[in-house]
This record gives C-alpha cells, structure tokens and sequence, in this order.
C-alpha cells in the first residue's frame, strides 16, 4: 500500500484547488481529445484490410487455442438476454465511470499516484493511437461469418452505426489493442497499490468483468485483451523512467541552485 503522500486538503472557497481542478481537467481533456482527433484521421474506412486482419487474428488465435469469443456470448446470453445487455452498457459506460471515480479519489487522497496513473493513462493513449494506425482491425461484431451479435448497434449505442443520426464519429476498426481492458486494469492497479482489502476485490472484479464484456459484446478478441495488458506494461514502463527522469532534473537543478547560492 502507498502512504497518502501528498494528500490534498480540500476547503470549500480555496481558489488555488479550483486551479489545480481545472488544470488537471484540461490536461486530460484536451489529452484525450486530441487522442481521439488522432484516432479518427488515421480512419480511412480500410475495410477490406481490416476484415483481412480480423481473418488473421482469428486464424492466430485458432492456432492458440484462443478462439472463444462466439463460445463466451452465447454463455452469457444463453440463461437471460437481460445479462448480455447489462454487460453491453457497461461496456459503454464503465469503463469511464471507473477511470473517473478512481482519477477523484487518488486526486484527493494521493496526489503522487494520482500523476502516476494519469501518465501511464495518457501514455496508452498515445500508444494505443500508433497501433490503430498501422494496424486497423475489424472487431466479431463486424466479422462476416463470424456469428457474433452486434449488440452494441442494437442497443443503439454506437453512434457511429450506419442508422444513427448522431454527430458523433470514431474509428470502428480500433480493436487491438483493447483500450477498454487496458484502462480497466489500470483501475486495478490503483486499487492494488492505495486500497485496502475490499477496494482491491472492487478493482480485481472491475477488470474482471470488463474482460467478459469486451468478448460477450462482440467487440474485441481476446488477443486484443491480451495486447490491452501488454501496452499497459509498456506505458507503466516509460511512465516509470518518465518519473525517473524527471526525479534526476529535479534534483540537478536543486544542485545547480545550491552552487549558485554557495
């Protein structure tokens, strides 16, 4: 467990707490924004090389013994169909509840691993944009043959269907890795290293269920899972050396200014 080293106490009319709020919210909005800028232009609609590479993950996991996708839905929506939605709207909003709530909480009560993870997250976005660029994937859902309910379109929650009249636009064949259990095992990891007993049961499930979801809705392989948690590593990684980094500058300027002062 991590000490609550650089706990923020919050009063009520404290400017100077608005303006770290505030600048804290820009930074991962804009981050996040420019995350999804990123995402989208580099979407040309390569259909057919992303169904190619559907082929090719399906054919990977085959040879892997990994092909359990269709197998895991019908799971799941064998016994109740009401299952299999409850799942698919967390799929679309859980994951974002989870980074939120986790983001206030460490924000409040660990300023330290709070920018930890905020980096590791930025870092995955960064990544995660790399990979979808070079290699666009068609998820199940749209996987011809396949035999995969799409149940995100049926839901009417991707507003990117064809029959949507929403604004909103995103790369449908940003698959792998799965950024969804990426993330959701970011959640755990804060939870491992501030919570207690009964917060890290909450985290470990977290991921846990996320992972059912991302396969039971059709919307990711469990290759993509398994990359999810290898970009992770990666970014933790760099977030780790980042901080490191940072440390050795911070503390050659303290030298620097202490000669000077000398």
């Amino acid at each position: 467990m991590v000490p609550c080293k650089g706990r923020i106490d919050l009063k009520v009319g404290d400017s100077s707490v608005f303006r770290t709020v505030s600048r804290e919210l820009a930074i991962v909005g804009v981050a996040y924004l420019t995350f999804a800028l990123a995402k989208n232009l580099t979407d040309p609609s390569p259909v057919l090389k992303a169904v190619s590479n559907g082929w090719g993950v399906i054919r990977l996991e085959s040879a892997l013994a990994l092909n359990h996708e269709s197998f895991i839905q019908q799971i799941i929506a064998r016994p109740s169909l009401g299952l299999l939605t409850v799942l698919t709207y967390f799929y679309a909003v859980g994951m974002w509840l989870g980074l939120a709530g986790t983001a206030v909480v460490l924000f409040i009560k660990t300023r330290v691993v709070y920018v930890q993870l905020r980096r590791t997250f930025m870092l995955t976005m960064i990544l995660g944009a790399v990979v979808f660029a070079v290699y666009p994937l068609a998820p199940p859902r749209f996987m011809p043959g396949l035999g995969m309910t799409d149940t995100v379109t049926l839901l009417g929650l991707d507003p990117a269907a064809p029959n949507s009249n929403s604004a909103i636009s995103y790369n449908r064949f940003a698959a792998m890795p799965s950024l969804h259990y990426a993330w959701s095992l970011l959640v755990m990891v804060a939870a491992f290293r501030f919570g207690g007993r009964r917060v890290i049961i909450a985290g470990f499930s977290f991921q846990l269920l996320m992972f059912v979801a991302i396969i039971a809705t059709a919307n990711h392989y469990i290759l993509d899972a398994l990359a999810g948690a290898l970009l992770l590593v990666v970014a933790m990684y760099i977030a780790r050396q980042w901080e490191r980094y940072e440390s050795n500058i911070t503390q050659l300027a303290a030298r620097v200014l202490s000669l000077r002062e000398t």
